[in-house]
C-alpha cells in the first residue's frame, strides 16, 4: 500500500485593518494686526505620519510664514504682518498613506491704529435699596473685547454684564450695603492689548438731594404723557418714571451725592408712539 504524503499548505490570511484618514482639526485662525507678532497653529490627526503640509491655494498674510512641527502633526504660522488685509488661503495635509485633508481659512490683518482703551473715567455713586445703573465703554483696537474685574469688588447687589458687541460693560442692580467700593476694570482687545481703569463708587445709606425737572409741553393735541430719562454720560439712558408723567414736572429723589446726571424727556401720544429725546440737561449733585 502506498502512503501518499500530501504537501502541507500554509495559508496566512491578512487581517483587515483600515486606518482612519488624516483630518485637519483646526477650523479657524485668529485675527492679526500690522507690525504686531502673529502666531497660530493648525493641527491634524488620524492616518499615519509623517504628514506633508502645503498651502493649496491663496496666500498667507504678508510677513507670516508656515513651518511644519518636528512631529509633522501641526503647521505653525508665525511672523509679523506688514499689510492690513483679509487673506484667504487653503491649507492641505497629506498622510503617509496618501489621504488628503484640506481646510479653507480667512485671516483679517487689521491696521495698527489705536489700541483698545476704556473711555469711561468715572462711575456714578448710588444709594442703598435704589436701582443702580452704569455703563463702562471702550473703543479702539479690535473686537471682541474681554472684560474682567482686575481687583476690588463691585458694590454688593450690583452685577456686571458684557454687551452683545463686547464694547461696553453694563453695571446694574440694587445696592444692599452702604460702603465705598474701590475696583479696577480691565479690558483686553482681540490683539492682546489691555486697558485698565480704577473706579471708586460710594453707596450712601439714604438719598438727601432731589432734582426738580420741568420742561415745555408738546404743542400737539394727542399727547398722553411724558417719559423722563436719566443717564450718567449723556449717551446711555434709563427711563426713571414708572408710568407716563401727565404734567411737565418731575422730581427725582433717587440721586447720589457727588454725582453728575443727565436728563432728557420724550412725549408719548395716545397711540403709544414716542418722540425723540429732548436735548439733555446736566445736574451735578453736591
Amino acid at each position: 500500500m502506498k502512503h501518499w504524503i500530501l504537501p502541507l499548505l500554509l495559508v496566512v490570511f491578512a487581517s483587515g485593518y483600515v486606518a482612519s484618514s488624516v483630518v485637519i482639526t483646526t477650523t479657524s485662525l485668529p485675527k492679526g494686526r500690522v507690525n504686531t507678532a502673529y502666531s497660530a497653529v493648525i493641527n491634524a490627526s488620524g492616518g499615519c505620519t509623517p504628514y506633508k503640509w502645503a498651502i493649496a491655494s491663496g496666500a498667507l498674510p504678508a510677513g507670516v510664514t508656515a513651518t511644519a512641527s518636528n512631529t509633522t502633526a501641526s503647521l505653525n504660522l508665525f511672523g509679523t504682518p506688514t499689510i492690513a488685509a483679509t487673506d484667504s488661503f487653503a491649507v492641505e495635509v497629506t498622510g503617509c498613506e496618501g489621504h488628503v485633508s484640506q481646510v479653507f481659512y480667512e485671516v483679517a490683518i487689521q491696521p495698527r491704529g489705536s489700541y483698545v482703551a476704556i473711555t469711561t473715567t468715572s462711575l456714578p455713586n448710588g444709594t442703598v435699596n435704589t436701582g443702580y445703573s452704569a455703563v463702562i465703554n471702550a473703543s479702539g483696537g479690535c473686537t471682541p473685547y474681554k472684560w474682567t474685574l482686575a481687583f476690588g469688588a463691585l458694590p454688593a447687589g450690583v452685577t456686571a454684564t458684557v454687551s452683545s458687541t463686547t464694547t461696553s460693560l453694563n453695571l446694574s442692580g440694587t445696592p444692599s450695603t452702604a460702603a465705598s467700593d474701590s475696583l479696577a476694570i480691565k479690558v483686553t482687545g482681540c490683539g492682546g492689548h489691555i486697558s485698565q481703569v480704577s473706579y471708586n463708587v460710594v453707596i450712601q445709606p439714604t438719598a438727601n438731594h432731589v432734582v426738580a425737572l420741568n420742561w415745555n409741553g408738546s404743542t400737539t393735541n394727542d399727547v398722553a404723557g411724558y417719559n423722563v430719562y436719566r443717564g450718567s454720560d449723556g449717551v446711555t439712558w434709563n427711563r426713571i418714571n414708572a408710568g407716563l408723567v401727565a404734567s411737565t414736572l418731575y422730581s427725582d429723589s433717587n440721586v447720589a451725592n457727588s454725582t453728575t446726571y443727565y436728563y432728557a424727556t420724550t412725549a408719548v401720544d395716545i397711540y403709544g408712539h414716542e418722540s425723540n429725546k429732548s436735548p439733555s440737561i446736566q445736574a451735578a449733585i453736591p
